[in-house]
This record gives structure tokens, C-alpha cells and sequence, in this order.
């Protein structure tokens, strides 16, 4: 086998290893999702806003433990 042929494999194999390890640091360091429910509005404590389990709604409801204070 010719000595070009053999650097060209050992470099995709080390772009390949490469890349396999910075998927698994990405997928490893990505914040786990955000349950669906109710959770105080960071920008209003006297809210809650719904959060449906991909992102935040715009709807809202009084938050009971802040109108307990």
C-alpha cells in the first residue's frame, strides 16, 4: 500500500475520533429540557408563567405562594 494512502486513513481517523469526541462534550454539556408546568416569572414574582415542555407560553396565573407573603 502506498505511504500517501496510509497518512490519508490515519488522518480520517483522527478527524473522525475528533469529531466523535466533540459530539459527545456537546451532547453531554447541553442543559437538560425544562419539565412542562408552572414556574415563577423571573421578571414578575407575583406571576407564574407555563412553561409547555419546548419553551415559555404567554399564559399566566397569580403565583399562591407570593400573595401568601
Amino acid at each position: 500500500m502506498p505511504t500517501w494512502i496510509v497518512v490519508v486513513l490515519v488522518i480520517a481517523v483522527i478527524i473522525a475520533i475528533g469529531v466523535i469526541f466533540a459530539l459527545v462534550r456537546y451532547y453531554r454539556e447541553k442543559p437538560p429540557p425544562i419539565p412542562a408546568g408552572w414556574y415563577p416569572d423571573l421578571h414578575d414574582p407575583s406571576i407564574e408563567r407555563r412553561h409547555d415542555g419546548s419553551g415559555w407560553t404567554e399564559d399566566t396565573r397569580p403565583n399562591e405562594d407570593e400573595r401568601e407573603r
